[in-house]
């Protein structure tokens, strides 16, 4: 098999440092190092010089991103739990649960843990909100260890409403045409008819960046304080919803989304279940949303040990398919915890994380239709995927 060259020296630019004066050639060893997982790599820095000068070359860490470009799980830790009781607040691990960075909690001002919890993530930067009011937000980049700090106040257009907003929903992405991120939060409180207010922040390097409020109302009530109800494809957010009655709000597995380029709530999305018209309100299911290969997909967890899949094939039509119907072996307490789909290998596998007790990282294979623990990760409630660069990930201060 031929070996791949590595870059060459720019014009005007110091040459790299040879690798070896052993027997393999320098190419042979560069695509040897570009094979080994980025936490490997690190720890080889320290065999000599001119090995800790290839690995840290950005050069390097972009060519072995290319060579392994998927992305990493992230695994976030709330205040109820033994890891955040330690100070941690979230991991981020490849998909055998191998922790490549931890990040931990930091003390403000007076000295006292802030309590921020895991927004679930998209990309290079981890969105984190605090445990409580959900009204200080923060966007962390772990590579570069850079925090930018959202304000808290309401929007200008909601300033009005300051104190009787008493729930709060947020979403992180990036818009799909420009890669630039914002933030989208919906706030519920003491307003009439059980009205929502929607804001949006936009990160675009400046230091005057404001909440902005959205004129319209999601098409209907959004919910708030349910895990895995809320995900992003292509730009767009999507969000499970509730119908809004006199005096309660009934639950269903219709789908609210947010256009996070145009700033315009589209129209809900019917959802599997309601479309074969099945029985709402199924105390003995639970619903949440992912994204799967770029499509979204609806899962319903059904009490005792079984999980639908159904995935969103034509959204104009509202075509779902069933695609997976995944069978567990629980006991009594893990049933209540749910299994949220993660991410699809690229042999086809899928990987899931079981939120319960001791946290389960699963891998299902669709071929022979089983199902297998990987790796515990600990008592997390909030999952993501990040897509920086893992080398430099692996290279960047301790925190």
């Amino acid at each position: 098999m031929a070996l791949s060259p590595r870059p060459r020296a720019a014009s005007g630019s110091h040459a790299a440092p040879a690798l070896a004066a052993g027997a393999l050639p320098e190419d042979a060893i560069y695509e040897i190092l570009l094979r080994l997982p980025a936490k490997d790599l690190c720890r080889l820095r320290a065999v000599c010089r001119p090995w800790r000068s290839l690995l840290s070359d950005p050069a390097f860490a972009a060519a072995h991103a290319a060579r392994h470009p998927e992305p990493l799980i992230v695994a976030g830790y709330t205040s109820h739990s033994v890891m955040n009781d330690d100070g941690i607040l979230f991991d981020i691990m490849d998909q055998s649960g191998r922790v490549v960075r931890r990040i931990r909690q930091a003390n403000n001002k007076e000295g006292h843990n802030e309590r921020m919890v895991l927004v679930p993530t998209q990309g290079d930067l981890v969105c984190l909100v605090q445990h409580w009011c959900r009204r200080s937000c923060r966007l962390l980049n772990p590579a570069t260890g850079a925090v930018h700090v959202l304000p808290e106040g309401l929007a200008e257009e909601h300033a009005m409403h300051e104190g009787k907003l008493a729930y709060c929903a947020l979403a992180f992405g990036q818009v799909a045409a420009t890669g630039e991120y914002k933030v989208l939060r919906v706030f519920r409180g003491y307003l009439p008819h059980g009205r929502e207010l929607c804001e949006v922040f936009t990160l675009n390097g400046g230091s005057h960046g404001r909440w902005r409020g959205i004129r319209t109302a999601p098409p209907r009530n959004v919910i708030l304080n349910l895990l895995n109800i809320v995900t992003i494809c292509n730009g767009i957010v999507y969000f499970l919803s509730i119908e809004h009655v006199p005096g309660d709000f009934m639950l269903d597995d219709t789908i609210a989304p947010f256009n996070l380029e145009s700033e315009e709530w589209m129209p809900t999305i019917r959802g599997p279940l309601s479309s074969l018209e099945r029985a709402k309100n199924n105390d003995r299911s639970v619903l949440s949303l992912a994204v799967l290969n770029g499509c979204l997909v609806l899962s319903q967890h059904v009490v005792p040990s079984s999980m639908d899949m159904w995935f969103l094939m034509d959204v104009d039509k509202g075509l779902w398919v069933k695609q997976h119907c995944i069978q567990f072996e629980f006991s009594y307490w893990q049933i209540m915890h749910p299994v949220h789909p993660l991410l699809v290998l690229s042999d086809g596998r899928i990987v899931l994380i079981h939120m319960a007790d001791r946290g389960l990282l699963k891998m299902y294979n669709p071929r022979i239709g089983t199902c297998t623990d990987v790796a515990e990760i600990g008592p997390c409630d909030e999952i993501g995927l990040y897509t920086g660069n893992l080398l430099s990930l692996a290279n960047g201060p301790s925190q």
